[in-house]
């Protein structure tokens, strides 16, 4: 599609909002709810669930608590696991090399008094532990970490893994209503579903960005395109983090790298003996395209617009959907076009904006 001034060469597709999901059932607004660590997860979700519940803070840096009460985050802040006997429902977002002892540690500290929830990535650490226990992972984040990387809508329209270890379906629908109230998606699988899930589409793809990295970057690039920036993006995020995953999901993430560096390899033979990987690469890019389709596990609304490089333009790309109320949430100027076809990457909301924000530009 194109015009006088923009070009949409490339769309992507990373989220769909469900529009029957998309709410969440009435709530007391004095039911407290207590949230153990303050970093980017437990901040955005302690901003998106303020002015619906009553959130009470923990965190191991006092000045982390200290911010967090003084930007109204949090209605308190908690100094003792005890601090917490008369909350619904408790959310570890601790580390997640200590999320079990937490976990562990609050249930000693508050037997079946209130609901323990994790945000952990990693499931199967939990298999075991007794009582009013529901696992969770909100698939949503960034490379940025801390209390002052928070986002009220950080969580917004993502794809948040519920797991009941237990049986206890009030409990979960308990669960299930905060998931709900901070903009998420729930999902319920088992622990190890989501194990092998996340092994597949999350897990073995930052090993892959890591390796790339190392095996590609010799120090001396001058020149990088926008396709090694894109598929290496992941391999900022804390590699302390995920050496922890690697270990907690040892099995599953082997299984899948095994199975990538078969994949690797026979492709490699290929070119190497000259043979046509046309039908390979059709095959692999058939499967991605569908991913436009199903839109499953995906957070994001993302534009690939071609702007002239002349003053001006991307100011009239800004003012158009300004004046049709649309909302950006990132702006990216590319300043290597390879693979990206497109000079500027917009980051929509949600899909209603998507669609707006596409109609308007082309």
């Amino acid at each position: 599609m194109k015009s006088t001034l923009f070009c949409f060469t490339r769309t992507i597709f990373l989220a769909i909002p469900h529009e029957n999901m998309l709410y969440f059932e009435s709530m007391d607004k004095r039911d407290k709810i207590g949230i153990i660590g303050l970093g980017l997860i437990g901040g955005s979700m302690a901003i998106a669930l303020r002015g619906k519940y009553d959130v009470i803070g923990m965190s191991r840096n006092p000045d982390t608590a200290a911010y967090a009460l003084d930007e109204g985050m949090i209605s308190s802040v908690a100094t003792s696991y005890f601090d917490f006997s008369d909350c619904t429902a408790v959310i570890v977002c601790t580390p997640l090399a200590v999320v079990e002892k937490t976990v562990r540690d609050v249930r000693n500290a508050l037997g079946d008094g209130v609901i323990i929830t994790d945000v952990g990535s990693v499931k199967g650490m939990l298999c075991g532990i007794k009582g009013r226990l529901i696992g969770g992972h909100p698939m949503a984040g960034t490379e940025q970490s801390g209390i002052r990387a928070a986002k009220e809508r950080l969580l917004e329209n993502a794809y948040y893994i519920l797991v009941d270890y237990n049986d206890n379906p009030k409990d979960l629908e308990t669960v299930r209503n905060i998931v709900l109230a901070c903009g998420a998606v729930p999902v319920v699988m088992t622990a190890d579903e989501h194990d092998r899930l996340v092994a597949k589409i999350s897990h073995l793809e930052h090993m892959a960005a890591y390796s790339l990295v190392s095996s590609a970057m010799t120090g001396e690039e001058e020149i990088v395109g926008s396709g090694f920036t894109d598929t290496t993006r992941i391999a900022s995020s804390d590699p302390s983090f995920w050496n922890t995953v690697a270990h907690l999901n040892r099995d599953n993430l082997v299984r899948e790298m095994d199975g990538y560096i078969a994949t690797l390899s026979a492709l490699r033979g290929d070119i190497a003996e000259g043979r046509d990987i046309t039908p390979s690469l059709k095959s692999a890019k058939d499967k991605r395209d569908k991913l436009t389709y199903k839109k499953r596990f995906m957070t994001e609304y993302v534009l690939y617009v071609d702007v002239p490089d002349c003053v001006g333009s991307i100011v009239g790309v800004l003012g158009r959907l300004a004046d049709a109320g649309v909302s950006i949430s990132n702006l990216t100027v590319m300043h290597s076009r390879e693979g990206a076809g497109g000079a500027l990457r917009l980051e929509l909301k949600d899909e209603q904006g998507y669609k707006k924000a596409k109609e308007i530009l082309a």
